[in-house]
């Protein structure tokens, strides 16, 4: 809590908003410096570490059967979930990494017991969208809920692929994040408004790092960089047209409540700039949400998006085999939607 918001709390006891004990209670909540903050987070993590192999090393002496593997990690998990209902920085950075390690004993062992009829890849990855949905549900930490929301995108990608469904599941991240920005007003006060922003954040990461992802598992990166443009834009394209459409949506909503004319000048504009990096969909992708991001005013999400669009073009930069005053005036072409945009999010 920074100096203004003590003072706030002050203002609020000041008025008789809230009482003795409540004031007493957002006191207590104020974090300390950051350096103590971290050594804090490093001697939780520590600890954890410590105990859990003080408990695996007795466990060992019955065999790493399912079975064991499966009492550690629900004991584990209940562990966590006892841990976050403390809500302190010490017992939360512990209860993360007891929830890490028992979500890991869990899918481990739930794999090894069930022969499903997909390959073992996508069985555990199959289970681990059970174990860390339920996971997401208790009380917990922002921190693990996003961390969470990471894991349990990364099942789902894994069972779809790398193939056009992968695609399309960007797809829907990119949309769901828009969504969740411009409607943030409505959940917020929600009583799983917490929850539903964590997950809005990790969507938000990642279907910005997707692109670079796919690319990599399809091998298309080294191969760009050795044919030129074909390699480059090779294979997104339902990527790039559907993230196409979620920005023109986007942009319609933001810019409802300004002039028709601004409205179709700015949908001319990012026309051309959705045709011009139509190779290069992570640019895309990044403008959706730091746009929806900006309108949200969720500044975390907004600097992961900027830092995003900055590694994309870098690779749109040094992987199109074209002139350098081809690439300038695409690069200078992309900044064009974000003007009329950010007029509409300020009208």
């Amino acid at each position: 809590m920074r100096a203004t918001e003590a003072e706030l709390v002050d203002v609020l006891r000041e008025r008789g908003i809230v009482d003795a004990a409540g004031h007493a209670a957002l006191l207590a909540r104020r974090p300390g410096p950051w350096w103590l903050m971290l050594l804090q987070g490093l001697a939780a993590w520590f600890a954890s570490l410590l105990i859990m192999s003080a408990v695996s090393l007795p466990l060992a002496g019955f065999g790493t059967t399912a079975l064991v593997r499966g009492v550690a990690g629900a004991l584990l998990c209940a562990t966590a979930i006892w841990l976050f209902r403390r809500d302190r920085l010490f017992t939360n950075q512990m209860a993360l990494a007891f929830s890490l390690a028992g979500q890991g004993l869990l899918v481990w062992a739930l794999g090894d017991r069930w022969d499903l009829v997909f390959d073992n890849q996508r069985q555990l990855a199959g289970f681990g969208v059970l174990v860390t949905g339920a996971m997401l549900l208790p009380r917990a930490s922002r921190l693990h809920r996003v961390v969470c929301g990471l894991i349990l995108i990364f099942d789902v990608g894994v069972l779809v692929g790398t193939g056009p469904g992968a695609e399309a599941l960007g797809v829907m991240l990119a949309a769901g994040v828009a969504w969740s920005c411009v409607t943030r007003p409505c959940w917020t006060a929600h009583p799983r408004g917490g929850l539903l922003g964590a997950l809005t954040l990790a969507a938000g990461v990642a279907v910005l790092a997707l692109p670079a992802i796919l690319r990599l598992a399809r091998g298309d990166a080294w191969v760009a960089a050795l044919v030129g443009p074909a390699g480059f834009a090779g294979g997104m394209g339902w990527l790039a047209t559907g993230s196409a459409l979620v920005l023109f949506a986007l942009g319609a909503y933001l810019l409802r409540g300004v002039s028709q004319r601004l409205r179709l000048t700015a949908a001319a504009v990012a026309l051309l700039w959705v045709l011009a990096f139509q190779a290069a969909p992570g640019l895309i992708v990044a403008a959706i949400v730091f746009l929806a991001a900006f309108q949200a005013s969720q500044r975390t999400l907004a600097a992961f998006a900027l830092l995003a669009a900055v590694l994309y073009v870098g690779e749109f930069y040094y992987l199109m085999d074209v002139s350098l005053l081809h690439k300038s005036g695409l690069l200078a072409l992309g900044g064009g939607p974000c003007w009329p945009c950010a007029a509409g999010c300020g009208a």
